[in-house]
């Protein structure tokens, strides 16, 4: 079902549609790779979303997820945004079954950013557009998780709405290039060249040799995330440090990440940033162009090579490295901590709103719902059960990456 919208900012009007077959993907795929260019992480490309709905999605008794991509077009056809969607049953049937609509990302962390990907000049009209169509067919959902709307972005009446409330905010951080290394490193922070020093200093006071191995092949992939997966881990067992998860030590987690990382490298947009001491990995660092943007995924070492601040002098060569390759920016991703923060990054906001859908059935069953989880909150053994029926692939809440 579409619906069009008087005009924004530009003539004309906009039309949306939902798109709920598998087929999509396919039907989709041209035009979603002409405009996932301009997007400034790899979370909402045509890739992520088609890995993430084979890897990830739900269908337990606790949750059952149902596709629900929405396009955002002209009147004349031409595409302005997709959004990567689905609606989410909790639990699967029943009296109290709520269903929620949001983006494609319910593990927030292996998706650390949730939203549409659109053409620039377009993107607030396509949230705009976005709600006043889910708005128009709020019979068929309860509540719907709006995701990476830009700090700046005025919703207007809708944000004074009774049935909308803001639910935090999710930070990236940026660095934008120069021409060379040697720009960039004269306008760093002094703490951060004093450890750029370090980092490289100890390795040469040592007699340790280093050298970067960059995995871009989907033959590389293979070998490439078997070291990951185990720096990865051996990174989240450390005590006297900021703790990290274990974010991937899942099958299901593994399986989305290899096929992601297979499928960004068959067009030629994965960069897996491995760091050699002699023969031996020591750091990797994953890394997804989108854009004219590297972005740096998650990263792992080796705890034995810990004093020589290796993830530091990793994250310094994927620099070198980006700069080599005329990027305009790396992206450090999200989370606030001083591993980013000692770069003086620019760092990029966007919201998360709840919008409660005005439907009857909707507020009767929110109530319902309420009383309910109340009822479990009260009762362990009942709560234990929930949890393992409604659970995703990953831990909660992890350290930056």
């Amino acid at each position: 079902m579409g619906i069009d919208l008087g005009s924004g900012l530009h003539s004309g009007r906009l039309v949306v549609t939902e798109h709920v077959s598998p087929t999509s993907f396919a039907e989709l795929e041209s035009e979603w790779r002409a405009i996932e260019v301009h997007a400034r992480t790899p979370f909402a490309s045509w890739d992520w979303a088609v890995a993430w709905w084979a890897q990830l999605r739900e269908d337990k008794l606790g949750v059952t997820d149902s596709l629900s991509i929405r396009t955002v077009r002209t009147r004349e056809g031409r595409l302005l945004a997709v959004a990567p969607m689905l609606l989410s049953r909790r639990p699967s049937f029943g009296p109290i079954r709520m269903r929620q609509l949001q983006f494609f990302g319910a593990d927030p962390n292996i998706t650390e950013q949730r939203g549409l990907v659109a053409l620039p000049e377009w993107q607030a009209e396509a949230y705009q557009a976005l709600v006043a169509h889910a708005l128009r067919d709020a019979d068929s959902w309860d509540s719907m998780l709006l995701s990476g709307v830009p700090a700046d972005l005025d919703l207007g009446a809708l944000a004074s709405s009774p049935s909308f409330e803001w639910r935090g905010q999710t930070t990236d951080y940026a660095l934008t290039l120069p021409n060379s290394w040697a720009a960039f490193r004269a306008n760093l922070p002094r703490n951060i060249k004093e450890s750029l020093r370090k980092c490289y200093n100890s390795l040469k006071r040592d007699g340790l040799d280093f050298r970067l191995q960059v995995a871009e092949s989907v033959s590389s992939v293979e070998p490439a995330l078997k070291h990951f997966f185990a720096l990865h881990a051996a990174r989240s067992q450390l005590a006297e440090t900021v703790h990290h998860f274990d974010i991937f030590s899942t099958a299901s987690a593994q399986s989305f990440l290899a096929d992601v990382c297979r499928r960004f490298a068959a067009r030629g947009a994965l960069r897996i940033f491995q760091l050699l001491i002699g023969d031996q990995v020591v750091a990797v660092r994953i890394g997804f162009v989108a854009g004219d943007t590297l972005y740096l995924y998650y990263s792992g070492y080796d705890p034995a090579f810990a004093q020589y601040s290796v993830m530091t002098t990793t994250v310094a060569e994927a620099i070198q490295y980006g700069i080599l390759h005329g990027f305009s920016r790396i992206n450090l991703s999200t989370g606030n901590d001083v591993s980013k923060a000692r770069w003086s990054p620019t760092e990029h906001v966007t919201r998360q709103a709840l919008i409660t859908s005005n439907s009857r059935r909707a507020k009767l069953k929110h109530r319902m719902y309420r009383q309910c989880v109340h009822a479990i909150g009260s009762m362990p053994a009942l709560r234990r059960v929930t949890t393992f029926l409604t659970r995703r692939s990953a831990p909660p809440a992890p350290a930056s990456p």
